[in-house]
């Protein structure tokens, strides 16, 4: 009697791409704690590596090198999550968007932008201290810079559309204002450093934001 022979197992791509992403959280947690508890110079691969539970090659083999880590840890913390949705998107943002009243549409900016600074305020600010470390760590400064750029040309376009800029205020010179208030840097100074509440940081967010770009 003979016996069956086995047909080999069908191979799963899901179930290794469920996988791969998996590790790929894995290794991006790890390197964004060590970033913010070390900094980024003091920071290694191999610290990462241990962090996470992988080998070092499953490190650069997932996400990349070291200033790869960093970018992808700030883009996961922007959003909040690692699902392939641009942030233009993202219900939040629609949201803004769709709304006519240029006051309302700061102050809902506002609270979105306190949850992201919340993710992303203290990363930004390893980030900056590297850049004199590592110059890809200065070609992400400045990709960053040109992502919030374009986020914010689109943000001041829609208020120009809609009528809502201050006169002599044009587009650009808008997207410049708001990029200049959202950085992480106010953020820290009044959360962390003075002690303000949330609502206190969206309150001076929306008041000095209208007071230099939205029609009195």
């Amino acid at each position: 009697m003979s016996s069956a022979v086995k047909s080999p197992r069908p191979y799963d791509s899901t179930t290794r791409r469920a996988q791969a992403a998996e590790t790929r959280r894995h290794v991006l947690a790890a390197a964004t704690e060590l970033f913010l508890e070390r900094g980024y110079a003091a920071t290694t691969m191999s610290d990462v590596s241990a962090a996470a539970g992988v080998a070092v090659q499953t490190v650069y083999s997932s996400v990349g090198g070291k200033a790869d880590l960093l970018k992808q840890a700030v883009d996961v913390a922007v959003v909040g999550d690692d699902a392939p949705v641009p942030m233009m998107d993202r219900p939040d943002i629609r949201a803004i968007a769709a709304e006519p009243d240029g006051r309302r549409k700061l102050e809902m900016f506002a609270a979105h932008l306190t949850r992201v600074q919340a993710r992303t305020a203290r990363l930004m600010r390893v980030l900056q201290v590297a850049v004199d470390t590592d110059p890809a760590v200065e070609d992400l400064r400045r990709t960053l810079l040109e992502q919030r750029r374009q986020g914010m040309r689109a943000f001041a376009g829609d208020l120009r559309t809609r009528r809502l800029l201050r006169p002599g205020v044009t587009a650009e010179r808008a997207a410049d204002i708001l990029v200049g208030h959202m950085d992480a840097a106010h953020y820290l100074t009044f959360r962390e450093d003075l002690g303000w509440a949330d609502k206190d940081y969206q309150r001076w967010y929306v008041t000095v934001t209208a007071a230099a770009i939205l029609r009195p």
